[in-house]
């Protein structure tokens, strides 16, 4: 039982000097979106004030049919078997990301049989059954090179 707890004190320390907390901030900005368009998925560059993070976030749909980001991740740090988020930010961040997401992109049908036409939506349905063709047109017009999307964690 030792050398577990030991291994779990070196692993807590070692995530403490190596995952990144950014304090909250007044204002999240997402920008150079690189969406893969026939599965709406990709990557965006954040900036929390005018902190620019290095890496960049991946984006990818729910099963809801909202997007989501997911933060770079260290894979079995020291030999255990598990994976941990490289960056930690406040609920209210989260909320901000998470807002300038939806303002980004429309809302997708979500997973499961659709109650407006009875079909099953899959995730392998083409993005054309999820979402109307103006949508995606939309969408497409709107996250372009030099689109960024701010918004206020006050205001949340």
């Amino acid at each position: 039982m030792p050398k577990e707890h030991d291994r779990r004190q070196e692993l807590e320390a070692w995530l403490k000097d190596n995952v990144l907390i950014i304090p909250e901030p007044k204002v999240v900005t997402l920008y150079y979106f690189d969406i893969d368009w026939s599965d709406w998925s990709g990557r965006f560059r954040v900036k929390f004030d005018d902190f620019e993070l290095d890496d960049s976030l991946a984006l990818r749909m729910e099963n809801t049919g909202r997007p989501m980001f997911l933060f770079p991740m260290f894979t079995s740090p020291l030999g255990v078997p598990a994976s941990f988020s490289s960056i930690s930010i406040t609920p209210n961040t989260v909320r901000a990301i998470n807002e300038a997401l939806r303002r980004t992109l429309p809302r997708l049908k979500p997973l499961g049989r659709s109650r407006d036409t009875g079909i099953e939506i899959t995730s392998y349905s083409a993005i054309g059954e999820r979402l109307s063709k103006r949508e995606i047109e939309e969408a497409k017009l709107l996250v372009v090179e030099g689109y960024s999307v701010s918004v206020s964690v006050e205001n949340l």
